[in-house]
């Protein structure tokens, strides 16, 4: 019978917060906060990609140079990404898989 039971976390709980706690009155602080920087350079990427993977489709025999050109900006992709969505201290939990 246990078996059949399932733990439930409640997240219904409401906080008050200070409005400097959310958009800092600085100008350095709004960049930290909103993550402009990351976000731009996400964009920038982004555009990149797009218009590489476009001018890569309309050759009509890409050599092996240039789909290697593609390959390298694909998979940089995913190093952004990473950066971009990770959490600085973030750590995986001890004995877990």
């Amino acid at each position: 019978m246990s078996e059949d039971l399932i733990k439930v976390k409640k997240t219904t709980e409401e906080y008050e917060l200070a409005k400097s706690d959310l958009v800092p009155d600085s100008g350095a602080g709004l960049l930290d906060k909103f993550r402009v920087i990351p976000r731009m350079v996400m964009l920038a990427y982004i555009y990149a990609f797009y218009k590489s993977v476009t001018w890569f489709m309309i050759l009509s025999d890409p050599t092996n140079a240039q789909a290697m050109f593609i390959s390298t900006i694909v998979g940089a992709g995913a190093a952004f990404f990473g950066l971009y969505v990770g959490k600085p201290g973030a750590t995986l939990p001890k004995n877990k898989k």
